[in-house]
């Protein structure tokens, strides 16, 4: 699989090996356009110290998630 965002680039598309999918729309990546972030597990009591399940997400995705919480 190669990165969605690399491939469609207008100005310059390349061919770049994905290492991973977004989370949110199943786009492929790759290091330069993923982001990684962490979410709390659902149905996991929280004592100290709660863990925390890792996110991976595409650029698109991460400033849509941002905006949405009033991050942006």
């Amino acid at each position: 699989m190669n990165c969605y965002d690399c491939a469609t680039n207008a100005l310059q598309p390349v061919q770049a090996v994905a290492v991973a999918s977004c989370a949110r729309c199943g786009a492929g990546m790759c290091r330069t356009h993923l982001h990684v972030t962490s979410e709390s597990v659902p149905g996991v009591p929280n004592p100290p110290p709660r863990p925390e399940a890792r996110r991976l997400t595409c650029d698109v995705c991460f400033a849509a998630e941002r905006a949405a919480a009033g991050l942006a």
